[in-house]
């Protein structure tokens, strides 16, 4: 008797999943339509496997590999404790770009959000970084990071867009800003693997870790912070030194 109500709840149990679990598989949206296609890199930089290191200003290009042309183009950017602490500004080529209100703590385990934010224009993200990988590229396990999104240019091609990020701070500090890049490529293949749910075209395009930038205190400063980030700044030294 009892097997007789265990087996048709179970049946029910059964379509209703089958009949459940497309819908919500289709608006969980993961990493698989995002493509590391933008670069946002210092000027004459050379490749190194992780984010290149630059003084401030930065003299930076960006631009993308593969097919294109991406649109929509934001900037992230990732900050140290103490460069949020001093934080000022950030410019590009001279006008305010981010202020300290355009950041916040990083409380979660990927960034930048995947859902869209209609109030600031935010289209949401296929892209996304683990916070644990960004902390280990900066140098910054097991202390608080902070990041902010922001829109910075309609298109980018691969012909490099030029251009100059200071991050100015109101007082000393060890300095650093890890500078991403996300946008949209739009092509009817993009569309086909993207959840019917989501209102907004998110970004489907980044930059990786090692197509990126690391902002530090320019060269004078650079000896402070020499020993965490070991060869990435010997490099940036050896480079400022043949440039000169």
């Amino acid at each position: 008797m009892r097997r007789k109500f265990i087996l048709p709840i179970f049946v029910l149990f059964s379509l209703i999943l089958i009949f459940v679990s497309p819908v919500a598989a289709e608006c969980q949206v993961n990493c698989s339509g995002c493509r590391s296609t933008i670069q946002v890199i210092p000027v004459d930089s050379t490749h190194t496997g992780d984010p290149i290191v630059t003084g401030t200003p930065a003299d930076l290009m960006i631009f993308h590999t593969g097919s294109g042309p991406i649109n929509n183009v934001w900037l992230l950017i990732v900050l140290n404790e103490p460069t949020y602490n001093a934080l000022g500004q950030i410019t590009i080529n001279g006008t305010v770009f981010m202020t300290k209100a355009d950041f916040q703590l990083v409380t979660t385990q990927k960034i930048p959000p995947l859902n869209a934010n209609p109030a600031t224009g935010y289209p949401g993200s296929l892209c996304q970084y683990n916070v644990a990988a960004i902390k280990d590229k900066i140098k910054e396990k097991g202390n608080p990071i902070y990041y902010g999104v922001k829109y910075f240019l309609p298109q980018i091609t691969k012909t490099p867009t030029l251009f100059t990020l200071a991050v100015e701070l109101e007082s000393s500090a060890n300095l650093k800003a890890l500078i991403l890049a996300l946008g949209r490529y739009d092509s009817s293949k993009a569309f086909k693997y993207e959840p019917d749910c989501l209102p907004y075209r998110p970004f489907n395009a980044c930059s990786s870790f090692s197509k990126s930038t690391l902002v530090v205190p320019e060269i004078a400063t650079l000896a402070l912070t020499a020993a965490p980030f070991g060869g990435a700044l010997g490099f940036y030294a050896i480079k400022r030194k043949k440039q000169n």
